[in-house]
């Protein structure tokens, strides 16, 4: 789809099912950054990636033998981390479509987030364990333990049950099981901010897309929504998400792509609605509702209007707006008429143009030079926040192909090899 022909004035938030994505039984779903790739971690293990233009699959990939926790894309969407229940990592090459490398860990995984800058760095929250920040980079695997100087947290009073990285990487936020929120230096690893903002088990930190925003949900049934004054900064509350009638419990929450709304999917077990606030004032917007099927999770696509929710069947369901048809969109002088009107020609409209006159027309357009080696930004992908753009960054997978067996044979006479990064030694984690 070409952002720059969007409507600027579509409206903000979405309405209707579109369209359904199946694929096995998918747990959780995660956008690229730019929105152009949908990534989704199953029940089996598996990892699918759909291309959200054509929502055909462009990956398919078995890396885990139990339930994929979490999905991570990173900043440039070359790679994707998943982490399961198996107690293992798996960072994927998505060019190749292989195993970039898989590292094992002594518990089972809650979560992990990749760096929000470095492609090769990933934070990881662990079963009943202190988290780690896990460093790939040239190959090599180094971990740092989170929390070493929390004497609670050593001693298995409390776990951490949600972690995310801030916009710029600086920080690391840390929800535990008891309530508790720690902000964690980027480099030094050092806690430098602990606050308890609930008495019940935080689920989940989700930040806006101008990294300011902070949305926090809680077991009690209440959503946060904290603020900073700089990327660095402290967090204060400013409002409190939640529904007084049915105390409804949130199974997933987060920002939509303007940061204006905040959006929790409902955790009953007959339903599968989704609630759309404004941010800053508080009231009800809208109450999608969806299909018989509780809601599991949910993503709200970075640039449009349109929701990925998934359901505990195990289906993705694509929400968005009503498209009406507005023909004056492509053709400024085009006039929309409600009924019949007599036209009455001018003079020359119709007249037969002389060929002399129609060569010479095109002759004209022939020495117009068009340039078509700059590539110009698309004005939905600049961040005013970014210093600079990712030059190898990309958009989509490339179709892999796959070699026969015959070809297969020739290149093992050829004496050629093919270096695959999954046969590397699994590397065991030391508390």
């Amino acid at each position: 789809m070409n952002l720059e022909l969007l409507d600027p004035w579509e409206q903000e938030y979405p309405q209707i099912i579109e369209e359904t994505l199946e694929d096995g039984y998918v747990l959780n779903c995660k956008f690229n950054r730019r929105g152009t790739m949908l990534a989704a971690g199953t029940h089996d293990g598996r990892c699918v990636i759909w291309d959200f233009d054509t929502k055909g699959i462009a990956r398919n990939m078995l890396g885990h033998i139990k339930p994929v926790s979490s999905v991570s894309w990173s900043r440039n969407g070359k790679y994707l981390l998943s982490a399961s229940k198996d107690w293992t990592c798996v960072l994927w090459d998505l060019i190749t479509g292989e195993k970039y490398m898989r590292i094992r860990f002594p518990v089972p995984l809650m979560m992990a987030q990749m760096h929000p800058k470095n492609n090769f760095i990933f934070v990881a929250a662990l079963q009943s364990s202190n988290p780690v920040v896990v460093d790939v980079s040239d190959g090599k695997t180094r971990i740092t333990k989170l929390l070493t100087d929390n004497i609670d947290c050593e001693a298995g009073k409390f776990f951490i049950s949600a972690i995310s990285w801030n916009k710029t990487g600086s920080r690391i936020y840390a929800g535990s099981s008891k309530g508790h929120l720690f902000i964690i230096d980027g480099e030094t690893y050092k806690t430098i901010h602990s606050d308890r903002i609930t008495s019940s088990i935080i689920k989940d930190i989700q930040w806006s897309r101008n990294g300011k925003d902070i949305l926090i949900n809680g077991n009690d049934r209440v959503m946060r929504y904290f603020q900073l004054e700089d990327h660095d900064g402290i967090p204060t509350l400013k409002n409190k998400f939640q529904d007084l009638v049915n105390r409804i419990q949130w199974n997933s929450a987060c920002f939509s792509a303007d940061g204006e709304f905040v959006i929790g999917g409902s955790g009953h077990k007959a339903e599968h609605n989704i609630y759309i606030w404004d941010k800053n004032i508080g009231n009800l917007v809208k109450i999608l509702e969806g299909p018989k099927e509780p809601l599991d999770d949910l993503s709200w696509h970075p640039i449009r209007p349109v929701i990925a929710s998934v359901s505990s069947y195990g289906n993705i369901y694509l929400w968005t707006t009503k498209h009406e048809e507005n023909w004056s969109a492509f053709a400024p002088d085009f006039t929309e008429l409600e009924e019949n009107l007599e036209y009455e020609e001018k003079e020359d409209e119709f007249d037969v143009v002389p060929a002399e006159e129609v060569s010479r027309r095109k002759e004209d357009d022939e020495d117009k030079i068009v340039d078509v080696t700059t590539v110009e930004n698309v004005q939905a992908f600049v961040d005013s926040d970014d210093e600079e753009m990712d030059e190898d960054e990309i958009y989509y997978l490339p179709p892999i192909i796959q070699a026969s067996d015959n070809e297969e044979e020739e290149d093992d006479q050829e004496g050629g090899h093919t270096v695959d990064h999954s046969d590397r030694e699994m590397r065991d984690v030391v508390r």
